[in-house]
């Protein structure tokens, strides 16, 4: 009879262990839901959601897998974060930080004008930000203010290629040739440096751009010239100044602590390596796409104007907007309470570190 007992004991025990071990394994696996509120064909989602998907599916054998909706099919611009947070999604890729009004005043940072920079560069710089353990605020660092405060974890998602101020044929040759002209900002930054141009800023989704531009709704559109195929605009801008960053837009790929702690450790690890990579290959693509579409546009009738052949006064006033540009946006931001000029003189320290140059008299400005 005892040895009946043990038996049944011994055998209740492994049955117990297996069922341990099923369920352990059964937590394991993750089956995500990861939205984004642009198309497919938009390189922050072709060379960054896509790869990001594919890389952890392939590195975590099957352990953690997604379930993918676009273009808005879940959660749309500017309701990433209520997505989030409301539990909609798990992931969000890419949360499109500029469109959330309000929600993270310091994230257009990477929007700010500078001279010589690219995508990697501006990537590396951001992701350097978002890592640096410098406080711009009592107690906070500028991942503490921007993201941690919002109750997300989350990565830089690899910046975009510069943005251009470009025309549908209108030459801008002289300062006086920006008076009045209505252009696209995308952003409050944006909004500041067209501004400061003298043109007109009309806020507005890149989606919404080309039937603008088509119907002369507006003359003028500030966007990286690789992003014109995502919006089919290779036809449409005749006329572009390059040699000027008028800033280059990154974003996020967010997640809930909630969401991070489901994660074994080894997994977070992998997940931390995957994003950081992946934004770096997506930073290459933003730049390597650049060629294509350029000689798209040329082909249809584009001409491409380097800044540095314009007539010195038009230099003189880019670079004075330039100038103008963080100045407002610092002190702006500084009047509403947020620590802008901390986070801006990090920011330009990281960008310069990485071979960036800043406008005239910004450096001085910050106290570098």
């Amino acid at each position: 009879m005892t040895m009946n007992i043990a038996r049944r004991l011994g055998a209740c025990s492994a049955a117990l262990a297996l069922f341990a071990a099923a369920s352990a394994s059964s937590a394991t696996a993750q089956d995500l839901t990861i939205a984004s509120s642009l198309p497919p064909a938009h390189l922050w989602v072709a060379a960054h959601k896509k790869p990001f998907i594919e890389a952890l599916e392939a590195k975590s054998n099957g352990d953690i897998s997604f379930t993918a909706f676009y273009a808005g099919e879940l959660t749309g611009l500017g309701r990433e974060l209520d997505a989030l947070q409301n539990g909609v999604v798990d992931i969000v890729d890419p949360l499109v930080a500029p469109y959330h009004e309000g929600a993270f005043p310091l994230s257009e940072i990477t929007q700010l004008p500078t001279y010589e920079t690219d995508a990697v560069m501006v990537t590396r710089a951001f992701q350097n930000l978002l890592d640096s353990d410098t406080e711009i605020a009592p107690g906070k660092t500028f991942y503490d203010y921007e993201v941690g405060d919002k109750g997300l974890k989350a990565w830089g998602i690899g910046a975009t290629a510069a943005y251009s101020i470009s025309t549908t044929g209108k030459e801008l040759k002289a300062p006086a040739d920006f008076e009045g002209v209505p252009m696209r900002a995308g952003s409050a930054l944006q909004t500041i440096v067209l501004d400061k141009l003298g043109s007109t800023p009309v806020t507005m989704p890149a989606s919404q751009a080309y039937e603008a531009l088509s119907r002369g709704t507006i003359d003028g559109i500030v966007l990286a010239v690789v992003d014109w195929k995502s919006y089919s605009m290779e036809q449409l801008l005749k006329y572009t100044i390059e040699g000027v960053s008028i800033g280059q837009w990154e974003s996020y790929l967010a997640m809930t602590p909630q969401t991070w702690e489901r994660f074994s450790p080894e997994q977070q690890a992998m997940i931390d390596e995957t994003a950081r990579q992946v934004s770096l290959d997506a930073a290459a693509q933003w730049e390597e796409g650049m060629d294509a579409v350029r000689d798209a546009a040329l082909e249809a009738g584009a001409t491409f104007v380097s800044v540095t052949d314009l007539d010195p006064a038009m230099q003189e006033h880019i670079a004075k907007a330039a100038q103008d540009t963080w100045v407002e946006w610092i002190e702006k931001l500084e009047g509403e309470g947020h620590p802008a000029k901390a986070a801006a003189k990090l920011y330009a320290e990281l960008i310069v570190a990485e071979g960036g140059v800043l406008p005239d008299g910004i450096g001085e400005y910050l106290g570098m």
